[in-house]
């Protein structure tokens, strides 16, 4: 049983920094790093929730699937809008005045909203490959804004402690931070759905 166990936590290891590694190298020319995060979280989201543990021929075949403009447009709109939104943050920050500060509160509200919808369009896109852009982000901004209060400090702890650890330490990119961090993305957007779902039942009934 120890071997076993041994052996199968080797090979989710394994499977963890391969994974990584190919997110990584995807991700390189810059604007490929939308199609390349959808492809890692559809891999995971089979992994964890289907068992299919072929995570580098799941990435693959997702990132060489027809739907790669799509994918681009569906989740790099949004990651646009999240740059955005930290350049205006970084805009009103050295200033004191009240007009400013008012604008910084708005600028950081809207980015934690756009944060929290970013995650849920990363899990969304993965699953329904064949949705529309637009109700994609729907469905990400409707979420967002229904979880808010529990959701969104979560996606933003995890993006901070992600960003913190490979400043610190730019070395941990390889040996998973990517890949951790949008696995713990994963996570929580999953359990948006989960709190959103009886509350849809409950209205259809």
């Amino acid at each position: 049983m120890s071997g076993t166990r041994i052996m199968a936590a080797l090979d989710t290891f394994f499977n963890f920094l391969v994974l990584n590694l190919v997110l990584l190298i995807a991700s390189l020319p810059v604007v490929t790093i939308p199609i390349a995060v959808n492809a890692a979280t559809s891999a995971l989201d089979r992994w964890r929730g289907e068992g299919e543990d072929r995570v580098v021929r799941e990435f693959l075949i997702t990132l060489r699937s027809r739907s790669q403009l799509k994918t681009t447009v569906c989740t790099g709109v949004p990651l646009a809008a999240l740059v955005l939104g930290v350049m205006e943050v970084r805009h009103f920050l050295g200033s004191g005045e009240a007009v400013d500060r008012i604008g910084l509160g708005l600028g950081l509200v809207a980015l934690l909203i756009t944060l929290t919808a970013l995650g849920y369009v990363f899990l969304l896109a993965a699953r329904n490959p064949s949705a529309a852009a637009t109700e994609l982000w729907s469905a990400g901004a409707t979420l967002a804004v229904r979880n808010l209060v529990i959701t969104g400090p979560l996606f933003l702890i995890e993006i901070a402690a992600a960003t913190t650890l490979t400043l610190i330490a730019p070395a941990l990119l390889l040996v998973g931070i990517p890949i951790a961090a949008l696995n713990l993305m994963r996570v929580t957007a999953q359990f948006g759905l989960r709190r959103a779902v009886p509350k849809r039942q409950g209205q259809g009934s």
